[in-house]
């Protein structure tokens, strides 16, 4: 029989080296070992154990002698085709590996926790292996005795945290020192005993006899030969879990392991009916279903202001999906918006709903995601990583506030989920939703260029009024000796809002007590010892904090240089906001709701819930609350500073600050009450602060289309950005501009048919995070699969080069600058 060849993604190949490697399959293995599962592979010197996937079967190994599948990870295949050509595409566009591609499409739960082991040689001679020098002679001295084990983690911690891997990887190959690795699934299923009689009830109750009535009782509850919890029929008949055992040892009762999955339950979501549509609503459903039914892929923008219904649109769309036997995905920016999402969908679709985001436990999203996998779920609500949910005949993928940076990962692979959602849409002949009050820039351009339609949705939902709003000029008020970051115009709105016992969302996008705290006689700032920045002072722990790295130091109230005890703060943040809240309205219950106070589990729907129950007066956040929150009784909200985010250095501060301003707007008055807003602001001329006040979408893209074209910025350009990272300055600058050197040399030759402009060496805006400082290159270029190619590979190259060990590198399309 000839032999099986399997070509697979190994875990431990960098991007420099990640390739398909090929290994034989034993025979043992040849039934288990199937496209899409996941096997351990000897790899690398010292052939150690490492989970990969595996893509293909080849035919022929070529000249080469074949290393061994040496175990297979899963019983049935993990991953469909279709998620493996996901993965391909990710890995050309994204220049990462092949293995984090598939990482990110799979919950933490599903992944191995590997247990590594190296045990000395029985016949070692310890005296003189524990006298060789270097690291593999420190790491022979830990060993008392031939044939001890020792596991890997307790090595790396004695010998202080050093990566003794190549050390270990030579004793291992000198057959001095036995490798094992233990792999074990990080979340199982879990399970609950249930029980059912053995015997006719009769029968089961004469063998009990009259003198134990809580087993008899156990009798007559399971007398109608059903099935019920160990755990349930312990509470309703008072029998001990030792009774429980003696009656299944002897006969008695039979018991079996059940399925439990971690899932939300929806239960007490009551029913609800089919949600009816306005006559603006019923146009664009009737267009969006008329994409729906047609074959192959579609695309479409929901574009409708705050308040519109959309969400009704999104019901009928996916119930629609629903009858046709197809799947849908509903993808949402913030974990706060799953809760008011849940409860509206689970009322429409029960028990068919599943969730996924980061705040679930391991388990949770584990059993969630077999829940999408098997069908048992065909509605999927989540935040980014949803994009992925394995679901069944996909028929509708929805992105809610799609223009959210949100949707763009930070971390290797750097995705943006409507980028996935694209590809996946065009594979499954699915039809994309991109729904907003404010798209982006770049969704905007591709509909006025014919790619999609748009369907429109001009008025809020029920004849709800758009609201009023009141641009308020904070300049000059510290001059007449105004203090606090609360304006008067907004402190009498609050007050009259107040008094009506209506409710108020104030919006500020900064947490923490103040921005800067500092010593007024010295001058005395607190700095992050790891990063280039200050640290931000926070009330509630009394210690200033670096939100780049978390470490933190004590305010003790004087200054640790002079000793002065004028400490001042400048740019209050959201817990500081709450203290003058509570001095100028001793009354009024306020909410707070930023990353400090959203920590539990559980926090942001208890939060939610207790305010649109009544139980607080004002909402205070950041961008938490900015969309998709909607509480009737809101007739007030106040955007504290406005201009925090307009003059960043980045192209889309301009957008970012007009979808925060316009979206939190549209969290008053969405009801009966017309609502009014109040936009504090330095820059009441600018013409974002005004449009945002207008709500006019088209006269803000009209201005800022014009800026991108003028900059070459994305949509009207593609940029590429290089950054390397490394704990010296100098060696990081001198690497980029030989990395700079090196393209532009070959885009003079091999790749003159690309050539752009290389700019920088830049500082990243915070350039020392965590000890490593941060430099970048810029291109402005097409983003084809030649440009991908010359990226890819000096990137290759730049890896392989010993001269930059220690320095990271790593490529980003359209990223925010």
């Amino acid at each position: 029989m000839a032999e099986t060849i399997c070509a697979v993604a190994v875990d431990a190949a960098t991007y420099a080296i990640d390739k398909l490697y090929s290994y034989r399959v034993p025979d043992e293995l040849r039934e288990q070992v199937q496209i899409g599962s996941r096997v351990l592979v000897p790899f690398g010197f010292g052939n150690k154990r490492a989970e990969a996937v595996v893509i293909a079967f080849r035919k022929d190994a070529g000249q080469y002698q074949l290393k061994p599948v040496v175990e297979v990870l899963d019983d049935t295949p993990i991953l469909t085709g279709e998620q493996l050509k996901l993965a391909a595409w990710m890995r050309e566009r994204l220049y990462c590996t092949f293995f984090d591609c598939v990482r990110v499409m799979l919950p933490a739960g599903l992944w191995f926790k590997r247990n590594e082991t190296y045990t000395l040689s029985p016949e070692a001679d310890l005296a003189s292996l524990a006298a060789r020098e270097g690291d593999a002679g420190a790491v022979l001295r830990l060993f008392d005795r031939p044939g001890q084990t020792l596991a890997a983690a307790d090595i790396r911690a004695r010998m202080g945290g050093k990566s003794m891997t190549r050390a270990l990887d030579a004793l291992a190959g000198e057959g001095v020192l036995a490798y094992r690795s233990n792999t074990t699934q990080k979340s199982n299923d879990k399970t609950e005993k249930i029980l059912s009689l053995d015997l006719e009830a009769g029968e089961a109750a004469a063998r009990i006899g009259a003198r134990s009535p809580a087993r008899l009782d156990v009798v007559s509850v399971l007398a109608d030969g059903g099935w019920m919890s160990q755990k349930e029929l312990c509470y309703m008949t008072g029998v001990s879990d030792a009774a429980v055992r003696d009656m299944v040892k002897k006969g008695i009762l039979r018991a079996r392991q059940e399925e439990r999955l971690r899932t939300p339950d929806f239960s007490e979501v009551a029913p609800a009916p089919p949600p009816v549509l306005s006559r603006a609503q019923q146009q664009a459903y009737d267009g969006l279903a008329s994409l729906l039914d047609a074959d192959g892929a579609r695309a479409a923008l929901l574009f409708g202001v705050t308040g519109s219904g959309k969400t009704q649109v999104y019901l009928k769309l996916i119930a629609r999906a629903l009858e046709q036997g197809k799947s849908a995905v509903m993808l949402v920016p913030e974990i706060g918006l799953t809760p008011q999402f849940l409860r509206q969908f689970a009322a429409q679709f029960g028990g068919e709903v599943a969730v996924m985001h980061s705040a679930l436990s391991a388990g949770e999203r584990y059993d969630s995601f077999k829940k999408i996998k098997t069908g048992r779920a065909r509605v999927v609500i989540g935040t980014r990583s949803a994009v992925f949910a394995p679901v069944q005949n996909l028929g509708v993928l929805i992105i809610d506030e799609e223009q959210d940076g949100a949707y763009r990962s930070e971390q290797t692979p750097r995705y943006h989920a409507r980028d996935v959602a694209k590809y996946r849409a065009a594979q499954q002949g699915a039809l994309l939703v991109l729904g907003s009050a404010t798209p982006s820039v770049e969704t905007y351009y591709g509909a006025q260029q014919g790619k999609y339609p748009v369907f429109t949705l001009n008025e809020r939902f029920m004849g709800a009024k758009l609201p009023e709003v009141i641009v308020a000029d904070m300049r000059g008020l510290a001059r007449e000796g105004h203090e606090g970051v609360i304006g008067p115009q907004l402190e009498a709105e609050l007050t009259d809002t107040l008094e009506k016992g209506k409710q108020a969302i104030l919006f500020l996008n900064r947490r923490g007590n103040s921005r800067v705290i500092g010593c007024a006689l010295c001058g005395w700032v607190p700095e992050c010892p790891s990063c280039s920045t200050t640290m931000t002072y926070h009330s509630a722990s009394g210690r200033a904090m670096c939100h780049y790295c978390g470490a933190s130091v004590k305010i003790t109230g004087k200054c640790p240089v002079c000793g002065g005890e004028g400490l001042f703060t400048e740019t209050p943040g959201t817990q500081k906001v709450e203290q003058e809240l509570h001095e100028k309205f001793p009354a009024a219950r306020v909410l707070r709701m930023d990353a400090d106070t959203m920590t539990t589990k559980g926090a942001h729907e208890k939060l939610l819930a207790r305010f649109g129950g009544g139980g607080a007066d004002i909402l205070l956040g950041t961008q938490m609350v900015t969309k998709g929150l909607d509480f009737e009784n809101v007739t007030l909200v106040g955007v504290l500073d406005a201009d925090q985010s307009l003059y960043a250095q980045d192209y889309r501060a301009r957008e970012r600050t007009f979808s925060l301003i316009t979206q939190v707007v549209g969290r008053a008055g969405r009801r009966f009450d017309t609502g009014r807003a109040v936009i504090q602001t330095y820059s009441p001329a600018h013409p974002v602060i005004l449009a945002a006040a207008r709500q006019d979408y088209e006269k803000f893209y009209e201005t800022e289309i014009e800026t991108r074209s003028a900059l070459a910025c994305p949509p009207k350009a593609d940029l590429t950005v290089l950054t390397a990272a490394g704990e010296v300055e100098r060696q990081v600058l001198t690497a980029l501009l030989s990395l700079k050197a090196r393209l532009q040399s070959l885009m003079e030759g091999q790749f003159a048919d690309v050539k752009a402009p290389v700019l920088g060496p830049a500082a990243a805006q915070v350039v020392r995070v965590m000890g490593r400082y941060r430099y970048h290159l810029t291109m402005r270029a097409e983003n084809n699969a030649r440009w991908r190619a010359l990226i890819a590979g000096v990137m290759r190259e730049f890896m392989l080069d010993g001269k930059n060990r220690g320095i990271t590198l790593f490529a980003d399309a359209n990223p925010d600058l």
